[in-house]
This record gives C-alpha cells, structure tokens and sequence, in this order.
C-alpha cells in the first residue's frame, strides 16, 4: 500500500505522517475538494474568495 503525502497545517511542510515531526499539530491532505456540481456552500465559497476573506496558499 502506498503512503498520501499530507501537508501540516501550521508550518506548511510535506509528510507522510499524521503528526508534523517538526511543529507536532495535525496534518492534512493538500488535495482540494472533489468537485460536485451539487455543492450546497459553493456560492458561499466563491463569494468569500470574491470579498478575500478566504486567504490563498
């Protein structure tokens, strides 16, 4: 079975472990969200990136 690689949400780096070695807080998958044509919050995802209130990576 091949490892995801996973990125630490507070110093940005890449592991494939689920607990950063360097800064200890949680990891997550860099992937966005799949793609749905229903997406409920979309219009509220789109308007928040619009006004920049989302911050971009």
């Amino acid at each position: 079975m091949m490892a995801k690689i996973l990125r630490c949400t507070k110093c940005r780096q890449y592991t494939i472990k689920t607990i950063c070695p360097n800064c200890k807080t949680s990891t997550a998958s860099p992937e966005p969200a799949k793609y749905d044509p229903k997406d409920k919050y979309g219009k509220y995802r789109r308007q928040a990136r619009t006004d920049g209130n989302l911050r971009k990576v």
